[in-house]
């Protein structure tokens, strides 16, 4: 140990490498989850993906994703949206509807009806419409023969 507590470089040791992972691009599948429609493009029509959908444009139409969809504070949609979770940081003129949950950011203008299980307006955000809470949709159970049993089915009575 050197002065002042700290150690001194021994020259036997390797220097430490930083842990910094090289810039490669995104693989096909990778670069397939997310569609971004970027600024300043205008998509007229229906706009649908299974990944991750980012408006930095304008959409006028509809957005129907079964991922996530998020409206940038750039971005504007005058569309109906629906996604397993939609947040939205720019404007919206229309319905959204998520699986899981709606976000709307300080930033976030939306004029229209919103619906999902959970819901979060921020504070600032500024919206006008209705508030419809659901419930989570749910996957379908299937029930054993020793389940129906159980419950006093139509075997077990």
């Amino acid at each position: 140990m050197g002065i002042f507590g700290r150690d001194e470089p021994n020259p036997d040791q390797q220097p430490a490498q930083p842990a910094v992972k090289p810039a490669t691009s995104p693989s096909p599948q990778e670069a397939g989850d997310r569609t971004v429609i970027a600024r300043p493009s205008k998509i007229e029509g229906r706009v649908s993906g299974s990944g991750e959908i980012i408006v930095n444009g304008l959409v006028n139409g509809t957005i129907d994703a079964t991922g996530t969809v998020k409206v940038a504070e750039q971005g504007r949609v005058e569309a109906t949206v629906h996604g397993r979770i939609v947040a939205v940081a720019g404007s919206v003129a229309g319905d959204i509807t998520a699986d899981e949950r709606i976000e709307l950011e300080p930033s976030a203008r939306v004029d229209g009806n919103i619906t999902a299980p959970r819901i979060l307006i921020k504070d600032g955000a500024t919206f006008r419409g209705q508030v419809n809470m659901r419930e989570p949709v749910r996957e379908p159970t299937v029930r054993t023969s020793s389940a129906r049993k159980e419950s006093g089915g139509p075997s077990g009575s």
